[in-house]
């Protein structure tokens, strides 16, 4: 399913404040942190194979058990009447609240490492329901880059390279929610919307002035900076870079094997080339 707009729903901002002042009292896991630069990527898992939190790693779980609600979704009844009200709960997987701020997620593709579950316990569909953001909140597909706002629901094409930029010292907020693909008269969720033909709307997408010839060379001018110890915050850098302005598709990986073949130290393009393939390409659970 191609990333699209659904719609909006009609939060409830005072029971909704009433779960997010209960969020910081409950375990999150920083699981996935190694795609984030700048800090963690925090989540928790309110609905799970064998209804348990667990650790975060979706392949640690029980896929033969039924997916439930988790002990953490008792803790926020708002967040869990807003799940078993938005989504198909016959085909939810996953529903994870996730939190991250001042950081930016490496491009990837999720969903790499399930490739051997069956349909029936693959997630195979993403969708994100914002509960606190602002304009400094960032996604990108291709060269789009773009703003979901709060209360929208959208579907993201998790198996496209796409990458988040949270410029912003305010935690960004979001609802997680993750389906297998299995057939059924229902629709993934009762937000009712135009279907994926919408694609990502103009309004939402962030218009960035064209990358510079200058911009460029200030850019290979870090190789001399580049080493083993100095990949992430070069890595940011760019990924910043690519929010603010247009350098065309696949920017980062470019630029990052560009830079790496002009760093001193060879064993770095080797690391960059490795975490392409990684995060891009295969994945193993």
């Amino acid at each position: 399913m191609r990333t699209h707009y659904v719609g909006d729903i009609r939060l409830d901002e005072s029971r909704l404040a009433k779960d997010l002042e209960q969020i910081d009292s409950i375990p999150w896991s920083e699981a996935y942190s190694d795609y984030v630069f700048g800090g963690a990527w925090k989540s928790c898992m309110l609905w799970a194979r064998g209804g348990i939190a667990g650790d975060g790693v979706v392949t640690h779980y029980d896929h033969d058990q039924p997916a439930a609600f988790s002990e953490l979704a008792d803790k926020l009844p708002y967040l869990r009447e807003l799940i078993a009200n938005t989504a198909d709960l016959d085909r939810l997987n996953f529903v994870r609240l996730a939190k991250v701020q001042n950081s930016v997620i490496i491009p990837h593709r999720d969903l790499l490492e399930l490739s051997e579950l069956a349909d029936e316990t693959r997630n195979a569909h993403r969708m994100h329901i914002p509960l606190v953001t602002d304009e400094d909140c960032f996604f990108n597909e291709g060269d789009t880059v773009y703003r979901m706002r709060k209360g929208e629901v959208w579907f993201l094409d998790a198996s496209e390279i796409h990458s988040v930029a949270v410029l912003s010292s305010q935690e960004r907020v979001h609802l997680m929610f993750d389906f297998v693909d299995v057939p059924s008269a229902k629709p993934l969720t009762t937000v009712e919307g135009a279907g994926s033909g919408v694609g990502i709307p103009a309004d939402r997408t962030v218009k960035r002035p064209p990358l510079t010839d200058a911009d460029r060379a200030n850019l290979m001018g870090l190789a001399d900076v580049l080493t083993l110890e100095t990949v992430n915050e070069i890595f940011s850098i760019v990924i910043k870079k690519h929010f603010r302005y247009d350098g065309g598709v696949n920017f980062v990986w470019n630029t990052m094997i560009d830079i790496a073949r002009a760093a001193e130290d060879p064993a770095v393009l080797s690391h960059i080339e490795e975490l392409r393939r990684h995060y891009t390409l295969e994945r193993a659970a």
